[in-house]
């Protein structure tokens, strides 16, 4: 499990790496609110395109070839990152390097070929906890490495640099530790490149579909806070590099603790069903905090909520998503699952920065509630059919 932790968390580390860099970005490249938000989706947009692709490999050929090759085009993206010095080597650094993440598929996809359906939840709350370690080290390794008070002084290439060793070790680990969790099926006699064409891995179960649309939504929801909250805390409360990281990293750590020790056992005495009912109110809360937020106590409260939040929806769809697949076709609905939150993590940015800069800077977190407020209800149908 040593490995598939590291590959889970680089790949999150990929993700929350520039998160309290963006408004420095911006500053440095010259690129307005709009435009670096939908660079920093496109990461999400690749990862979308490939992670289906890379479940879908991994059920025929087995997991362990495809994290190793996606954890080395990683580090691969990760150097260009740490290389760019104009937009179009940012944005070729998160298409290669969202490309590669789309292998959480297939690491989710292990972690459930070697758990029974009992301790399942309890297993991907572990994979969950990287996911929140990642959380909690990308923002920090990007604001306390990169440092600077503003986007002159900033050392973009230093976080990117660690970034691509940790990659090295993760690389290093999976080749050495890492056991093949499935044998090699059948060959894919086609595998369509067509995200939307893989929809027919859920199209039998409309439970499923459900999940998956529900996943969609969450992540929707979810990015539009992660992407423009830097953006804010700096707008709002004059927050420099280092302190973006703090406030980042105060979060992982929050959701780390969550998955590692939580979940597992929360799942187990309330059932998935309404864990994910509490951790959407959660979060709606949250983001009315930032709304009414004039000091830091809401600042912090709201964070507090959103961590609660985070710990929910990176781990529930994907156990309630894994129990509902066969064995064999495990790799492609978590990959589809996971596809659809990357799609949400591209739709939420899409769209956050224009309410950011043309409504208000706190328009991005009303359109975040809106959106929990449907998923609410999709969540509370979702309990009454499966609990069925």
């Amino acid at each position: 499990m040593l490995s598939i932790f590291l590959i889970v968390f680089v790949g999150m580390l990929g993700t929350s790496l520039l998160a309290p860099l963006i408004p420095f970005y911006a500053l440095r490249l010259g690129v307005t609110p709009e435009y670096i938000t939908m660079i920093m989706a496109l990461y999400a947009l690749c990862q979308f395109l490939a992670a289906p692709l890379w479940g879908r490999i991994s059920d025929a050929y087995g997991r362990k070839p495809v994290l190793l090759v996606t954890v080395l085009g990683g580090g691969l993206g990760f150097v260009l990152l740490a290389l760019a010095d104009s937009v179009w080597m940012l944005v070729l650094a998160r298409v290669v390097g969202g490309l590669c993440a789309g292998n959480l598929a297939a690491a989710y996809a292990y972690v459930s070929d070697i758990t029974t359906p009992e301790n399942r939840a309890a297993g991907l709350g572990k994979v969950g906890a990287a996911f929140g370690l990642g959380f909690v080290l990308g923002p920090a390794v990007g604001g306390l490495l990169a440092g600077g008070e503003d986007a002159l002084n900033a050392n973009f290439a230093r976080p990117a640099t660690a970034a691509a060793a940790l990659s090295v070790l993760a690389f290093v680990c999976t080749a050495l530790f890492l056991k093949e969790s499935r044998k090699p099926g059948a060959p894919p006699k086609k595998i369509s490149l067509n995200p939307f064409a893989r929809l027919g891995a859920v199209a039998h179960n409309r439970d499923l579909m459900w999940v998956v649309g529900l996943n969609l939504l969450l992540a929707l929801c979810a990015s539009v806070r992660e992407s423009t909250v830097a953006l804010w805390a700096h707008d709002h409360f004059k927050l420099d590099a280092r302190e973006l990281g703090f406030l980042f990293a105060y979060t992982g750590a929050l959701i780390v603790v969550l998955q590692g020790a939580a979940m597992g056992q929360l799942a187990r005495r309330w059932g998935d069903g309404t864990i994910l009912l509490v951790g959407i109110t959660s979060y709606a809360a949250g983001l009315g905090c930032f709304v009414a937020a004039d000091g830091a106590e809401l600042l912090i409260i709201g964070t507090t909520l959103n961590a609660f939040g985070t710990a929910v929806f990176s781990n529930t769809p994907s156990t309630m998503a894994s129990k509902l697949a066969g064995p064999d076709e495990r790799g492609a609905v978590l990959g589809l699952n996971q596809s659809s939150a990357s799609l949400g993590r591209f739709a939420g940015p899409m769209f956050a920065g224009t309410l950011y800069a043309q409504i208000s800077i706190t328009a991005p977190f009303i359109a975040g509630i809106g959106g929990l407020a449907l998923g609410f209800v999709i969540a509370l149908m979702l309990r009454t059919r499966i609990s069925r």
